[in-house]
């Protein structure tokens, strides 16, 4: 899974990440959430439309349901064919945005994921690091709701999602400056546990 702050490359770093696995024979399937499935895209247009809105709590809700979709029509039949699965977004973006930026309890937020989208559970979590100055550069203007709060919430979400990965094993923090062929090579390092890919 790739997860991190808004413009910080999660989407251009699973395309070449997932082209990169194609390249070496692995068969892939790049995933984005909310959404993934039908009732997944419905969901996300409600969690993205500027006229809503929605409190953390139905926040929350709303992204585990479609998360817990993705995972029974589209995850598991995936791994069960034996191929990779890459999914922009998964739990650090829901304990990050709903629950240590949006004011809720962290474990009520852990624990609701973990009983109600926790299987199957992703073999290596990537987070991309990047300033909140430099991801919004990248990103261009907001195009949603979230994006719409605005740079001191962008900060308190960045500061969300390093706490997740210092208290969740199978989450490592993946530095996302540079060149995005730079930034590849540091997940695909984090894929092979520091080794190279095949070795």
């Amino acid at each position: 899974m790739l997860d991190g702050i808004d413009g910080c490359g999660k989407s251009t770093q699973a395309e070449r990440v997932a082209g990169e696995l194609a390249r070496l024979g692995r068969a892939v399937l790049h995933l984005r959430e909310p959404g993934g499935t039908a009732v997944g895209e419905q969901i996300r247009g409600i969690l993205l439309a500027r006229g809503n809105e929605l409190s953390s709590e139905v926040e929350t809700l709303l992204f585990c349901a479609s998360r817990r979709q993705l995972l029974d029509q589209r995850v598991a039949p995936a791994l069960a064919e034996g191929r990779d699965v890459i999914c922009e977004r998964f739990h650090p973006s829901t304990f990050a945005y709903q629950a240590f930026a949006g004011g809720l309890d962290e474990e009520r937020v852990l624990e609701l994921l973990a009983t109600w989208a926790g299987e199957p559970q992703p073999d290596l979590t990537c987070v991309l690091d990047l300033e909140v100055e430099q991801a919004a550069r990248r990103r261009g203007a907001a195009s949603d709701r979230f994006e719409d709060r605005g740079p001191g919430f962008q900060r308190r979400v960045a500061e969300g999602y390093r706490r997740f990965v210092a208290r969740s094993p199978g989450c490592v923090l993946v530095d996302a400056s540079g060149a995005p062929e730079q930034v590849t090579e540091r997940i695909l390092a984090a894929i092979a546990g520091g080794a190279p890919l095949g070795a």
